[in-house]
């Protein structure tokens, strides 16, 4: 007898506008660990199927918070990763971004903090602070 189990998962590709319904069929270990997604059917262009993989076995996410700003003419200060980050990591990734202090001025995409928690990924200004 196999310990896995086939599963059947639906949902939507956010790599575009279009915002495909993926249908993916997935092998789970005993453990409810994804073993391999066997299928994906429903994107309309290759970027879906990647995202399927990806979404299965390391979900990314942009994070996007704010910093506080000293001596600027706003308080706080909207930040972003560059690229997207593990979802795994935000926790740990706010956790150090909620001390962290900026001084103004600073510029869009300006870099806030450089390879953050070494992801090889900045976490950057999304506006300007005089």
């Amino acid at each position: 007898m196999s310990d896995t189990v086939i599963e059947t998962l639906q949902f939507n590709c956010t790599t575009c506008p279009s915002e495909c319904l993926l249908t993916v069929e997935v092998e789970r270990d005993a453990n409810g660990a994804v073993v391999e997604a066997r299928s994906v059917t429903g994107n309309n262009c290759p970027r879906g199927d990647k995202f399927a993989h990806q979404e299965l076995t390391c979900p990314m996410r942009v994070l996007t918070t704010t910093v506080t700003v000293s001596g600027g003419d706003e308080a706080l200060l909207p930040v972003r990763t560059a690229e997207a980050i593990p979802l795994a990591l935000h926790a740990q990734a706010m956790d150090l971004i909620r001390g962290l202090v900026v001084e103004a001025p600073i510029r869009m995409s300006d870099v806030v903090l450089p390879n953050l928690l070494n992801t090889g990924i900045d976490l950057i200004a999304s506006m300007d602070v005089e």
